[in-house]
């Protein structure tokens, strides 16, 4: 069943919102590359951020975390291919850190660990909707150091798909941020910071020799 735009399937396994969103994504690259002939670069970045990002960032905290490893892939697939036409690359070009930040996209993974801490950001701030706060409890601060400011208590889970819920997920992956971070003055300057974090910790890792092993 379909409510608020997300579709429900029996299991809550994110695989009917996945399927979808990528048929809609399949379905607008096709289209723009119909008319790639008539589109610059900065067209083909404008466009794709206007007509296919939606897709990918829509309801992302629910449905991308739960997805098992082949629909992952396949959504990473299918932005790989986005950023192809984007910097009108062949099919066969490999996309790592350098295209990534050349386009200023994160990966799909990275993108919605964004989004998460985003709204994150907007709780500790007073700015997010009302059911956030029934999500999300502060830490003790009293067990605050100063390399812990602003933590959020992680709830116990004792399956996987409990992990994967916002939160725990959310929860955990906001605690990993460094206070540089978490005390931005602004919304935007948090969206930048963040993103410019992911950035550095892909680099890293295309620079580890044990990565790929």
């Amino acid at each position: 069943m379909k409510y608020l735009g997300c579709i429900l399937d029996n299991n809550l396994s994110g695989e009917s919102m996945a399927s979808n969103a990528l048929s809609k994504i399949n379905g607008r690259l096709k289209f723009l590359y119909r008319n790639q002939n008539f589109l610059d670069k900065d067209l083909r970045r404008l466009l794709s951020n206007a007509l296919i990002q939606p897709h990918f960032d829509f309801a992302c905290s629910t449905w991308f975390p739960v997805l098992n490893n082949n629909l992952t892939k396949k959504v990473q697939i299918a932005q790989n291919k986005c950023i192809r036409f984007c910097l009108n690359l062949d099919n066969m070009s490999h996309i790592g850190s350098k295209e990534f930040t050349e386009i200023n996209w994160l990966p799909v993974k990275e993108r919605v660990y964004q989004c998460i801490n985003v709204n994150i950001f907007k709780y500790f701030h007073n700015m997010s909707p009302g059911y956030l706060s029934e999500m999300f409890t502060v830490a003790d601060r009293s067990h605050f150091t100063r390399n812990s400011t602003m933590k959020l208590h992680l709830p116990f889970r004792n399956k996987t798909i409990g992990k994967q819920g916002l939160s725990y997920l959310g929860s955990k992956i906001w605690n990993n941020l460094s206070s540089y971070n978490k005390l931005s003055d602004s919304v935007n300057t948090f969206k930048h910071r963040i993103k410019e974090t992911y950035f550095n910790d892909i680099r890293n890792k295309e620079q580890d020799i044990y990565f790929y092993y």
